[in-house]
């Protein structure tokens, strides 16, 4: 049998032809992004390392322009920073981040206001950073045109999870979305910040895990934090837009809204567990009653 942790003999050569001998393998638990990542330790002075591997050509474009073009504007220590690339293997080597998630963190509520506050600034910088291309502004005004695209699929997928009324409430946020063409536009993390947030108990938190970073309207990078965290805590939103430099227009809000709702009903599309299906219903039954549906 393989051993999971193992490296294929090409790409750890590879690796180590650009760090030296590793002493430590372990690959890391699957994340919300497909690729595949391993800790890996070089034995000359102990240093940590992240090796990954993109599921695709265009994924390791991705991630990689990001890493080269937009990640530095967060400064040092607060992402990983890139040490080398494959395009052979499609890999690349980034620092490892000290700490934990944030969403592991105990903190008292005063103190996730803070981490919220300082994470609300380091968002802000990544979503200044770079300018897009005519070609990128083009894809990033279509972003959330594409996401109602899908809508109608989820709610299929759902199947008896959604009501006849529920349905229509879906195709009504998707119609919604695509005439809200007056969005701020940015670099955004793509995957979640909450999931890629990591804490140390250092100035501020840290941002990682770049693997869906592209520019698009900055509001697509808030639905995981509206669709949890934000609706339980009103003051951490409140603290992480203090942070951010300004709340959201009524056009954001709208999205906000809208994108929320798509991602519940793709949560109950995709079988999630039952936590997560519960949280979906949650969700969707907040937004009907602010709409009275």
């Amino acid at each position: 049998m393989t051993d999971p942790n193992s490296l294929a003999s090409p790409l750890r050569s590879w690796a180590e032809k650009t760090l030296g001998p590793l002493t430590g393998v372990r690959r890391l638990p699957p994340g919300s992004s497909p690729a595949t990542v391993w800790h890996v330790v070089r034995g000359s002075d102990n240093a940590r390392f992240h090796l990954k591997t993109a599921p695709s050509p265009g994924a390791f474009t991705r991630e990689t322009f990001a890493y080269r073009h937009a990640v530095p504007a967060l400064g040092p220590g607060n992402a990983p920073r890139l040490v080398a690339t494959s395009a052979r293997h499609l890999a690349m080597i980034l620092t490892a981040l000290p700490g934990a998630p944030l969403s592991q963190a105990r903190l008292t509520e005063t103190a996730l206001q803070t981490v919220h506050w300082r994470a609300g600034m380091l968002v802000a910088e990544l979503h200044q950073a770079g300018r897009p291309t005519p070609t990128a502004r083009r894809e990033a005004s279509a972003f959330l045109s594409r996401l109602a695209d899908t809508a109608a699929r989820h709610a299929d997928a759902a199947g008896d999870q959604l009501s006849a009324a529920e349905r229509q409430f879906v195709t009504a946020l998707a119609d919604r979305l695509r005439v809200l063409d007056r969005l701020p536009l940015g670099f955004v993390h793509g995957g979640g910040i909450e999931t890629g947030l990591r804490w140390s108990g250092a100035a501020r938190p840290a941002l990682q895990d770049f693997g869906r970073a592209r520019f698009a309207p900055v509001v697509v990078d808030f639905v995981h934090l509206a669709y949890g965290l934000w609706a339980e805590r009103p003051p951490v939103r409140t603290a992480f837009f203090d942070g951010y430099g300004r709340t959201l227009g009524t056009e954001e809000e709208q999205a906000l809204r809208c994108l929320t709702g798509l991602h519940a009903v793709r949560s109950l599309a995709e079988g999630l567990t039952c936590g997560n299906r519960a949280a979906a219903r949650t969700v969707l039954d907040r937004l009907k009653s602010e709409v009275g549906v």
